[in-house]
């Protein structure tokens, strides 16, 4: 048995796993992609685009349309990124 935590729960440190957090996407002329977080940090140049896909659902709900793309960043690390279509809003979740 595993005794109780002493330190109260801190539940305004939780957040759920995987959780998308808002990021710019930019297309440049020369056809870079790049993907940023709000607040000017890079997340990366944008080397290939792996998979892309679209969910159109929950229509009796509340509906959700997004644009989904697979991405591999320079360097290597594997990203998805999202633009929700009913607000034109851009998302990024890892893999």
């Amino acid at each position: 048995m595993v005794a109780p935590a002493r330190a109260p729960l801190r539940t305004d440190r939780l957040r759920a796993v995987n959780e998308p957090r808002t990021v710019t996407v930019e297309l440049h002329e020369s056809g870079l992609m790049k993907v940023g977080r709000l607040g000017g940090r890079s997340v990366g140049n944008v080397e290939a685009i792996l998979e892309s896909w679209r969910i159109d659902d929950e229509w009796w709900r509340q509906p959700i349309s997004r644009s989904y793309l697979e991405l591999l960043l320079e360097g290597g690390k594997r990203v998805v990124v999202f633009q929700d279509l009913m607000t034109g809003l851009w998302f990024m979740q890892q893999p």
